[in-house]
């Protein structure tokens, strides 16, 4: 069930709509109803007023045209703010709950796909509440046109009928001509804004090393093939489209002549010719259009297609009640995880261990070992395929999100700020946040005097992702973030790696106040200086966990058996690598 309800988002979003929807039809109908006044008050006029030469009556008809021309556009007036409010409406309600759902996505598959769901939401919007639903609303009423047509003149009526036949079946022909290379150009130009978007968040390494160029080139040979399926598609609906215009204009000729004709012989009178030329424009006009919006129609189903894909791709996260403060023991029981993709090799490999509430854990071990993906598992960012990470019992993957982020601090390996202030990014963007707080989660990472030293201390603008600072700036305001709250466990992926002799004295001394605070922390790294204050050590070796103990047995055990085997004869193939104890 929750499954579903996830996939369907948006389709419950519509059914809340629906008695706007029908406000909206019914504005509709009253607009194309008050219509078929133009052309009965040109009967009128043409074959009873200028043969009475009654001015009475042509001042009453003509006022009481105006009239109903008036409530007509009065009717236009309201059906565009009903639609526009139902447009504003869906932004409100499906925007933020599609960002949401789509950082957990992007979080669970590794896959930014926040701001193209965000793009899809808006075209989808924009097509529903826009001129383009306004025509297709109006589309029934050309079947009451024509039974009009069919009453003043049956034979008028089979020609309008015919013509709207070629017409349709022109659209039909159009949506065949233009459904594949829409299709393959609106996922490209995907691509290709993707790519753009790399290169822009990639700048400094693309500046650096003369990467312009060849990013440049890369991205024109994406974006020349969208222009090219573009080009396909807007040349055959030109085609279309020009050889449709033609078809109604001639089919209106016709209809003018053949009401003619019928004229010379007295079967229609000159004022039904007129009505009848003007029903048969208003009866047309759905089917000439049709051509023209199925570009966007088409545009609007694929947004739709892949929000659905995205949201119905998204694993549900089991609801839980509020629990308490966690002591800080974290278990993980035969904890296995691979990537959600067919055929993906496992990552961790059923591992097992639990740290006791305010020990300090350092994790170390060569490249690609799944030390950053454990630290993944243990935050319940994502979620073991097998085994359960739990803290203090509780499955952290089921935990509420926000309340789960109370009790606990990360510090990921690849440090991402957001825009605004110093002061902001320590307090997680969180509005209520106090000044005292803020100020010391900075003071128990040791950033506060570093922050003081920024030209506007705390209220400092950083920039976006804060580029203004420099790595290791970022790293220890990223430190400060996790410890704001007072959280009970902190997860640190190589804390270290950008900072010099002070900020490194600075995070082992951060440290050290975590574990008087009782706080379980976890440290990913190799510098020895971090790894001197912690009270245990695990050894991971491509996805399994090879020693696990107090750190000074882990570090006294490895450093024997690298003597030992520097004393050996050393062979022509290189041994396998021993973690890193000493490293930094």
């Amino acid at each position: 069930m929750a499954q579903r309800k996830i996939g369907t988002i948006v389709d419950d979003a519509l059914k809340e709509c629906r008695p706007l929807f029908k406000v909206v039809f019914l504005f509709s109908m009253a607009i194309n109803f008050l219509m078929i006044a133009l052309p009965i008050y040109s009967m009128q006029v043409l074959d009873r007023v200028i043969s009475s030469g009654s001015y009475e009556t042509l001042t009453l008809l003509t006022l009481l045209a105006i009239l109903l021309f008036a409530t007509s556009s009065l009717f236009h007036i309201f059906r565009s703010s009903a639609m526009n409010s139902m447009g504003i409406w869906l932004d409100k309600k499906l925007s933020p709950r599609l960002l949401a759902l789509s950082i957990s996505y992007a979080a669970t598959r590794a896959t930014a796909s926040g701001s193209q769901n965000l793009r899809d939401l808006s075209v989808f919007k924009n097509f529903i509440t826009g001129p383009n639903m306004a025509a297709l609303l109006d589309a029934p009423w050309a079947l009451v046109y024509l039974l009009v047509i069919f009453i003043i003149n049956p034979i008028l009526g089979l020609v309008t009928a015919l013509g709207g036949i070629l017409l349709f079946v022109l659209a039909l022909f159009n949506e065949y001509a233009m459904r594949a290379p829409l299709d393959e150009a609106n996922e490209t130009a995907i691509r290709s804004l993707s790519h753009a978007e790399i290169s822009t968040r990639n700048s400094e390494v693309v500046e650096a090393m003369g990467m312009a160029d060849a990013v440049i080139n890369q991205w024109k040979q994406i974006n020349n093939k969208v222009q090219e399926l573009q080009t396909i598609a807007a040349e055959r609906s030109g085609i279309i489209y020009g050889i449709s215009k033609f078809a109604r204009l001639a089919i209106q000729i016709i209809i003018l002549a053949i009401g003619t004709s019928l004229a010379i012989v007295h079967t229609v009178t000159p004022g039904a010719i007129i009505a009848c030329s003007i029903l048969a424009s208003r009866a047309l006009a759905p089917f000439e259009a049709a051509i023209s919006l199925w570009k966007s129609a088409i545009d609007a189903r694929k947004s739709y297609d892949r929000m659905k894909r995205t949201l119905t791709g998204l694993p549900p996260r089991e609801k839980s009640i509020s629990l308490p403060r966690p002591k800080g023991e974290l278990t993980l029981e035969r904890v296995v995880y691979a990537p959600p993709i067919i055929g993906a090799r496992a990552i961790i490999k059923g591992i097992s261990f639990t740290v006791k509430p305010g020990d300090i854990l350092g994790m170390i071990g060569p490249s690609a070992s799944g030390k950053s993906t454990l630290a993944k598992l243990i935050t319940g960012v994502w979620q073991p395929s097998n085994g359960t990470v739990r803290l203090d019992s509780a499955d952290v993957y089921n935990w509420d999100r926000a309340q789960f982020g109370e009790y606990v601090g990360y510090l990921p390996q690849d440090v991402e700020l957001f825009k605004g202030t110093v002061k902001e990014n320590i307090a997680r963007m969180k509005e209520e946040a106090s000044d005292e707080d803020i100020i010391e989660a900075a003071q128990t990472a040791g950033a506060h005097e570093l922050i003081l030293h920024l030209p506007k201390g705390y209220e400092t603008d950083i920039g976006i992702g804060g580029t203004l600072l420099s790595a290791g700036q970022r790293q220890r305001i990223g430190l400060a973030r996790a410890f704001f709250g007072n959280p009970q466990m902190l997860i640190l992926d190589e804390p270290n790696s950008n900072l010099d002799e002070a900020g490194e004295a600075a995070l082992v001394q951060a440290v050290s106040n975590a574990k008087v605070r009782g706080m379980t922390v976890i440290i990913i790294s190799h510098r020895q200086n971090i790894l001197s204050v912690v009270d245990k050590i695990m050894v991971m070796r491509d996805g399994l966990l090879e020693a696990y103990g107090p750190a000074q047995e882990i570090i006294a055990r490895y450093r024997a058996a690298a003597a030992g085997a520097s004393a050996q004869p050393q062979p022509q193939q290189a041994a396998s690598p021993q973690p890193a104890l000493a490293k930094g």
